[in-house]
């Protein structure tokens, strides 16, 4: 199939201008400096043509698979509707990000088989043209659980495993450096009493100072083997950038301190951090704020983590005058940069040879809505 996108404002080597984008067979084949219309053309206008936003780390499946606590909903069915919300946000290409090993809780064998089916479920039927967005894989390993690193390396190697982090939620460090903050988080999520709290604490810390080392060097091994990218989460001291970087990681996910951001901007690591705190202005759990990053060019990459949606418009949000980004800038941390950290050199932007995973948005009033989105030249929304 072969057609064409022309507009006012395409995002061509990092300058929006007016151009057509020739598709064929799910490709760029020609960008073309003048504007067409007719049969046969998409009329973009006066909207904005960018590459298709590339997620790196989003739960979003999870409220489908399980929508209230202790009620799964069928898998293919959950996944179906997790993917569609993607492509209406504009999201091409999107990482599933599932926990291994996340044991606070009380619903942890639910959750380890949950995760397990998951992961092979889409492993079984992304490339079946099931879904609208291309699905790939991001193990989020929480490595203050006893056996997590022999649960990776089952995965460690498959195709469509793409993306693993590095995680310790164990209390005291990184996003919970706060206890005050930790208690909050899970007497919340979980209705605890006080003393069933502090047994579920001295538990996790136990569990941490024996497992967290040695699953993450295993891990890190695994991944460095079977040339996976990998990104270390919440890393919150010049000590833990420094250790990333030995292990490996190309990604500093959600640094939580001005510290540990400096750091790994420093030593070239793709720093990211959540839409959602840009859009709310700042951290849920109490860390650092991704518009003190934005506003010291030290942002690489947003995720919308949690609210899909939230992609793109905390993307536009960068321009504002506190951080200071152009609008092709701050594209491209949904777009370019978070392909780049992938090594994904075939997407996140608009050239000759590359998918045609393209999104039309109009911008009104500051706030983007999202018109049209193409995967591979074929339209999704």
């Amino acid at each position: 199939m072969s057609f064409k996108i022309s507009g006012k404002h395409v995002l061509i080597d990092g300058v929006f201008r007016p151009a057509t984008l020739c598709i064929e067979d799910g490709y760029i084949t020609q960008i073309q400096d003048d504007l067409e219309v007719g049969p046969g053309v998409v009329e973009a206008g006066e909207r904005y043509v960018i590459p298709g936003l590339i997620e790196l780390h989003t739960d979003n499946h999870e409220k489908y698979f399980e929508p209230r606590p202790g009620v799964e909903w069928p898998h293919m069915d959950a996944l179906l509707a997790h993917d569609a919300h993607m492509a209406t946000a504009g999201i091409t290409t999107v990482y599933d990000a599932i926990a291994l090993g996340y044991t606070i809780g009380d619903n942890k064998a639910l959750r380890d088989r949950i995760a397990a089916e998951s992961v092979q479920m889409i492993l079984d039927v992304r490339h079946e043209g099931v879904f609208r967005v291309d699905h790939h894989l991001h193990l989020r390993c929480e490595c203050s659980c006893e056996g997590t690193a022999d649960v990776f390396a089952q995965w460690a190697g498959v195709d469509g495993i793409d993306l693993v982090s590095l995680m310790d939620h164990a209390p005291g460090q990184r996003q919970f450096a706060s206890l005050d903050r930790y208690r909050e988080y899970y007497q919340g999520k979980f209705g605890w009493s006080d003393a069933v709290f502090e047994s579920k604490m001295n538990e996790h810390v136990a569990a941490a100072e024996a497992h967290s080392q040695p699953n993450r060097q295993a891990i890190a091994s695994l991944c460095q083997t079977h040339g996976i990218s990998l990104a270390s989460h919440d890393d919150a001291t010049l000590s833990h950038v420094e250790e990333s970087c030995e292990l490996g990681c190309s990604v500093a996910e959600f640094p939580t301190t001005l510290e540990a951001g400096e750091a790994s901007h420093e030593r070239g690591l793709h720093v990211l951090m959540g839409a959602p705190n840009v859009i709310r202005g700042g951290s849920h759990s109490g860390n650092v704020a991704a518009k003190d990053f934005a506003s010291r060019g030290w942002l690489d990459i947003l995720s919308s983590d949690y609210y899909p949606t939230a992609l793109l418009p905390a993307a536009v949000k960068l321009t504002d005058p506190e951080m200071g980004m152009s609008l092709a800038e701050a594209v491209q941390t949904v777009t370019t940069n978070p392909a780049d950290a992938a090594n994904m050199t075939d997407r996140g932007r608009l050239d000759v040879g590359l998918r045609a995973d393209v999104v039309l948005f109009t911008l009104d009033q500051h706030t983007p809505r999202v018109s049209e989105t193409y995967v591979s030249g074929r339209r999704v929304f």
